[in-house]
């Protein structure tokens, strides 16, 4: 019990027998007992009450001083700009002479910053290159730009809640009558983390040794090239089985088909209408460049461009208001085939843990005097759905 607490109930209990003393003399005048037992009461009550204050005033300070710690960072800016410049140096000098080729300082910051033993496990890549591949793997695959990224410690299974309570509505009731009661529908999804892992890239000695060699962009490159290929792909269409389950996969198709070869505004307008307002305000297209262009084609009977795309006059381009996303792991226009989302993208839940990883290896390729350089994440993605259908996708009919 903390001290506070018991100086309270101190202070409670000797009230209590002042109260007591008061209703036991009932407005009569008190024994001279009783008087100098009621002084006595006061004055422990009005010393209690002091030490009270006192520790509330502590507590008060006590708390102050946690939360200014709190808001604190542990660094200046200075200094963390000066760590990562260290741990940059030392991750460059990884890459370029191997575990054996580091100061003993800078296998010390290396494995600090992995949680590592050793170097054999890899090392994760500096904060500078990890947003320049998380920007590029934007541009590259749609999924990137479009789902919610949560990051985990460790890859022990998520569990996402979902709750279904949109038929809820209040209702008048009248005084003294009893409220309704009602009981929402509760479930969840659980998020795995699958191991993806880039090819193996070649990286040469006098690459790695030139000075002019800006190894930032070539890496990002590299691995976006590689890691987003096979990680955009399942999150759009992957199965759920040993997979991530794709936005494909997940959304809800829409109540009105496409025709098996074309496509109509009318069915885009279809598309949005199908989706509820509260995922349509923040609503956004999901298509591959084809159908972009298909849809950018379309006319009135005039022979006008009905699509304006709004890029011409210095606005994003949009359709019917809403934005799109380009992703080229989407199926075109085609019998049986879901070519276009529309609605609330971000309720699609990407679990990334931690960060990338990148290995070295130095004795696959030796003998091309170069040295092999892979990275690995791990990653799982689906959609949060709890009956309500935040994104609709438009499927064509068959052939």
């Amino acid at each position: 019990m903390s001290k506070l607490k018991q100086l309270k109930e101190k202070r409670a209990s000797i009230f209590s027998q002042i109260d007591q003393l008061r209703t036991a003399a009932d407005g009569r005048e008190m024994t001279a007992e009783e008087q100098q037992r009621w002084d006595t009461l006061l004055a422990d009550y009005n010393k209690v009450d002091k030490e009270v204050e006192a520790e509330e005033r502590f507590e008060q300070i006590r708390r102050h001083q946690l939360e200014q710690a709190e808001n604190t960072p542990a660094h200046t800016p200075e200094d963390r700009s000066a760590a990562d410049r260290q741990y940059e140096e030392a991750f460059r000098a990884y890459l370029l002479s191997g575990s054996q080729g580091v100061t003993p300082e800078q296998r010390t910051l290396l494995q600090e910053r992995a949680g590592l033993q050793g170097l054999t496990a890899g090392v994760l890549i500096p904060s500078t290159l990890a947003g320049s591949i998380e920007k590029a793997l934007k541009s590259f695959g749609g999924m990137f730009e479009a789902g919610s990224i949560i990051t985990t410690g460790n890859g022990g299974d998520l569990i996402l809640p979902t709750i279904n309570d949109t038929a809820a509505k209040a209702t008048i009731v009248a005084e003294y009558a009893q409220s309704t009661k009602r009981t929402p529908s509760f479930s969840s999804v659980t998020l795995k983390a699958f191991t993806y892992r880039t090819p193996i890239i070649p990286v040469s000695q006098e690459l790695l040794q030139d000075s002019a060699f800006n190894l930032d962009t070539i890496l990002s490159d590299l691995l976006v090239e590689s890691f987003g290929r096979g990680a955009n792909e399942h999150l759009t269409t992957g199965t759920g089985t040993g997979q991530p389950k794709g936005l494909v996969t997940a959304a809800t198709a829409a109540a009105q088909e496409a025709a098996a070869t074309a496509i109509t505004l009318d069915n885009i307008l279809d598309l949005i209408a199908g989706v509820d307002s509260a995922y349509a305000k923040n609503g956004k297209f999901m298509f591959n460049r084809n159908t972009l262009f298909a849809l950018a084609k379309i006319k009135d009977n005039d022979g006008r461009f009905i699509w304006q795309d709004g890029s011409r006059v210095g606005l994003p381009s949009t359709l019917f208001g809403k934005s799109y996303v380009i992703n080229d792991d989407m199926a075109g226009i085609g019998a049986g085939n879901a070519s276009v989302l529309f609605g609330d993208l971000s309720k699609y839940k990407i679990r990334m843990v931690k960060s990338f990883r990148i290995i070295r290896l130095n004795e696959l390729l030796a003998e091309y005097l170069s040295v092999g350089l892979f990275g690995f994440a791990r990653l799982d993605g689906t959609l949060l759905d709890a009956g309500t259908h935040p994104v609709l996708k438009l499927v064509h009919a068959k052939a």
